[in-house]
């Protein structure tokens, strides 16, 4: 049986500086493999769509995609499914580690995550979120500048994932400095 879930987006917008932490153990570094074709998959298909929108397209930040490989590995690993880590550290204070903000500075973060138990392409995972209207608006979110994802394939998992094979995949969003004021694009009708 083929299970596929997508798991509330979550947006966070402060200003200045906030010290962070990161749950994630050695363990989980390790415990799933990257798909890199899957992450520029998908980080194509993102580009496409905000320009088919009128929306600014967003740069990779190495420091976003490290933060989404690690918590998709983490999550291989512990067989959870949350935008907090397993200990409980907040999706924003993970981020904040790999990413922080600039002093002064305007700094906001979002997350989207899925998984499923069969083999997904950037179309698919891209069409999961755009069915959800709380994905579909970090994806669509005009305050965004760059974007890391982290695409993961572990053989076999457990607890959430059940056994067998699992696919996960983090993407998380980022603007340093001055962002825009409006929070989210109102997606313009098909």
């Amino acid at each position: 049986m083929r299970r596929t879930a997508v798991i509330g987006a979550l947006l966070l917008a402060l200003s200045g500086v906030v010290a962070g932490t990161s749950g994630a153990s050695a363990r989980a570094e390790t415990s799933a493999v990257r798909l890199p074709g899957l992450e520029q998959g998908i980080f194509s298909k993102l580009n496409q769509l905000r320009r088919s929108r009128g929306l600014a397209t967003l740069s990779v930040s190495r420091a976003l995609d490290a933060s989404a490989v690690m918590h998709s590995k983490a999550m291989a690993a512990g067989g959870f499914f949350a935008h907090s880590s397993a200990d409980g550290t907040p999706f924003s204070d993970r981020i904040k580690r790999f990413y922080p903000p600039m002093p002064g500075g305007a700094w906001s973060v979002g997350e989207n995550l899925l998984y499923n138990t069969a083999a997904v392409d950037a179309d698919a995972a891209l069409a999961s979120w755009l069915a959800s209207p709380p994905h579909r608006e970090i994806l669509l979110g005009v305050r965004w500048r760059e974007v890391g994802v982290g695409a993961v394939r572990a053989p076999s998992s457990t607890g959430t994932f059940g056994e067998g094979p699992v696919w996960i995949i983090t993407m998380d969003f980022g603007a340093r400095g001055s962002v825009p004021s409006r929070t989210l694009a109102k997606p313009r009708p098909k």
